[in-house]
């Protein structure tokens, strides 16, 4: 039979009301009988109900994680869970539990966002992945609920984010095509609604501006970034005439796939056409040619996240934090020529 708060006032001789404040280490409670109610409960191998001792705390310790999409979808690709691993990890450092959900479609998020925000459920919340015009930090804004958004926000300014500077390695990338002497140079996975993409595109643009290069719109395929098959935006490319001699994916999975279509038509990587992707997934170093990619430190975003969540809830203060978690270009077999 489960121990009660009532099994072990009845034992110890007080109320139940003082265990609980005993359990949410009330300081209005003496030593000595904290010391004797909490011995009790060890003898008797109680364990507090969270639910209880969060309304006596009026803390849940909980952090709710908003993952973009179907959630057995979201996991197949090694980011999320990468992302996750990093939020898990400081949050277990600071006794904090994550629950995660996740929805298919972005306006089924504000049921979810208000069943832990205003249900009393979560702390804060971490959202996944930054869209433009995104309701669901509208609706935390609406709310005044403390929330950490991993993508840079073009949304508001008063919001906390964490992101690589996207820009930035994308022209890097990109440059990297051009002085292997690559002139057409495709980018696949662009999405309207998802920033991160946006920034790789003007880094990608500002490297072939600098570059005195022409920007061809037909080379720049728009797809679902995580959600979409690089195979079908490759073969997008080379079924409407283009050749391209360098390919940039928006990830590495879209490159992936990329390259079984480029392989089918009978091109090599890299002599034929290079490839490249983002996020540096473990498969990059092992595929055959590796993958030259960009090691966005998904842990390190997933960590950062949290921290500035942390801050935001235990601040007094509205304070709101922008941090940029370092990225890193990977150079690989698979954009280097054989000389």
């Amino acid at each position: 039979m489960r121990v009660t708060i009532n099994d072990i006032a009845k034992k110890a001789n007080v109320s139940p009301s003082t265990v609980s404040r005993v359990i949410a280490n009330n300081p209005r409670i003496s030593s000595t009988t904290s010391e004797k109610v909490l011995k009790i409960m060890k003898e008797m191998n109680y364990h507090p109900n969270m639910i209880a001792r969060s309304l006596a705390n009026r803390s849940t310790k909980i952090i709710g994680v908003i993952v973009p999409g179907a959630i057995e979808k979201a996991f197949q690709h090694p980011f999320f869970p990468e992302i996750l691993r990093g939020i898990a990890s400081e949050a277990h450092k600071n006794t904090y539990n994550i629950l995660i959900s996740s929805v298919t479609e972005v306006k089924d998020e504000k049921q979810v966002i208000n069943e832990l925000a205003k249900g009393g459920i979560a702390e804060g919340i971490i959202l996944m992945t930054s869209r433009m015009k995104d309701p669901s930090i509208a609706e935390l804004i609406k709310i005044n609920f403390p929330f950490v958004v991993i993508g840079r926000s073009m949304v508001d300014s008063e919001i906390n984010w964490v992101d690589n500077d996207n820009f930035s390695v994308a022209y890097e990338l990109t440059k990297h095509f051009i002085n292997q002497g690559h002139k057409k140079i495709a980018l696949i996975g662009v999405s309207k609604q998802v920033v991160v993409t946006l920034d790789r595109l003007e880094g990608y643009k500002k490297a072939l501006l600098d570059s005195n290069l022409e920007i061809d719109e037909g080379l720049i395929v728009e797809g679902k970034f995580f959600d979409d098959i690089g195979y079908g935006l490759m073969k997008k490319i080379l079924d409407e005439g283009a050749r391209p001699t360098g390919v940039i994916a928006c990830d590495d999975v879209l490159a992936f796939g990329a390259i079984k279509l480029l392989t089918e038509y009978g091109l090599k990587i890299p002599d034929d056409i290079a490839v490249a992707g983002f996020n540096n997934l473990p498969l990059s170093d092992y595929s055959t040619p590796s993958l030259t990619s960009v090691e966005v430190n998904a842990f390190g975003l997933g960590a950062k996240a949290f921290q500035l969540l942390i801050k935001s809830i235990n601040s007094n203060y509205e304070v709101f934090n922008k941090a940029i978690v370092p990225a890193q270009l990977v150079i690989r077999n698979s954009t280097l020529k054989q000389v």
